[in-house]
């Protein structure tokens, strides 16, 4: 016996060891059962009987029998890889929890009632974040609950001159925005009795004037229990950079293919829903993927939904906060994760 087949031996020991492992696991999952017991016996296979590998190829028509062995190596590292994968996902949404859970409890938990309730997100924001909130304020809305990102500016020092007049929740440790959504639907689901939700970014893009028509249209018709927004539904936001404009298309043909659901507008921030809403929806997906995955719940549970022409703020400020060509991609791969692989 060779150093080659001891290693093999030895190996074969070990997946058969892991897949008893998975098998005594209080959630038992027979597919990775099944594959960890068919690669270990095949590694021993092999090992104790080489003749095997040529039965192989003449099956598969390989030009050596021992490809067939690296090509089986090949496909299950890349399904241990994906095993790796969901369990650090996993790890990443117990550190949210965790994180949001420590963000409610250090809050004020006051409750909070109305017509509506304003969340923004922020993460260092600091140089607009105590002009949007004072905008908000000035119109005579009173609900508003801020979640400070785990910010590593200014923006705790700016929030805090209005800690009287706004609700703070701050993460300790940064998040995502996805992260900071879901604290602020589980602070609306605990402490809030309001009619709306209204979702409004930091960063002095979006416009009161536009909230009007969002309640309005509401209140009309007691069926509709979200509306999206859309720069593309008027000729408000026509000074959008063309190539952001060709992202933004690309992304609603994306969410057409995946979700099944025409939007003229998708990666939106600005979104009014009913609080009844919250009980069925739950945030999982990291970064600014969030957008597709409310989009995709509206889409599975058949939730009814208008689209509400807005106009869009195209500050150097904003643009400076958007999303590098890489970070779509990235954004895009991660919702197909969530969605297939999870």
């Amino acid at each position: 016996m060779n150093l080659l087949q001891l290693f093999f031996i030895i190996s074969g020991v070990i997946i058969f060891i892991l897949a008893l492992d998975i098998a005594k696991r209080e959630k038992f999952n027979a597919l990775h059962f099944l594959v960890f017991l068919w690669v270990g016996w095949w590694l021993l296979v092999f090992t104790l009987f080489p003749s095997v590998l040529n039965i192989i190829w003449n099956i598969v028509g390989l030009q050596r029998g021992a490809d067939a062995l690296v090509y089986g190596a090949i496909i299950f590292l890349i399904y241990f890889a994906l095993l790796l994968l969901r369990k650090v996902e996993h790890n990443k949404e117990d550190i949210t929890r965790l994180v949001r859970e420590i963000a409610l409890n250090n809050s004020s938990q006051q409750p909070l009632t109305g017509k509506e309730v304003f969340i923004i997100p922020s993460y260092n924001e600091w140089e607009v974040i105590y002009e949007t909130v004072s905008s908000i304020l000035k119109e005579g809305y009173k609900n508003i609950i801020v979640v400070d990102d785990g910010s590593r500016d200014d923006t705790q020092w700016k929030l805090s001159k209005l800690s009287d007049k706004i609700t703070i929740l701050r993460h300790y440790k940064n998040r995502g925005q996805w992260a900071s959504l879901e604290t602020w639907f589980e602070y609306v689901r605990r402490f809030c009795d309001v009619e709306y939700v209204v979702s409004f970014d930091a960063d002095g893009q979006h416009s009161l004037d536009d909230l009007e028509n969002f309640i309005e249209t509401l209140d009309a018709d007691s069926s509709i229990q979200i509306a999206f927004w859309s720069r593309f539904l008027d000729k408000r936001s026509d000074t959008i950079p063309v190539m952001r404009k060709i992202i933004l298309k690309l992304w609603v043909l994306f969410t057409f293919f995946l979700s099944h659901i025409k939007l003229s507008d998708t990666h939106n921030g600005y979104r009014v829903m009913r609080q009844d809403l919250l009980s069925k929806l739950s945030i999982t997906m990291d970064g600014m993927g969030h957008a597709s995955e409310i989009i995709d719940f509206v889409s599975k549970n058949k939730v009814t939904f208008i689209e509400i022409p807005v106009e869009i703020k195209y500050t150097q400020y904003s643009m400076q906060k958007w999303q590098s060509s890489w970070s779509a991609i990235s954004i895009a791969l991660r919702f197909i994760w969530n969605k297939f692989f999870r």
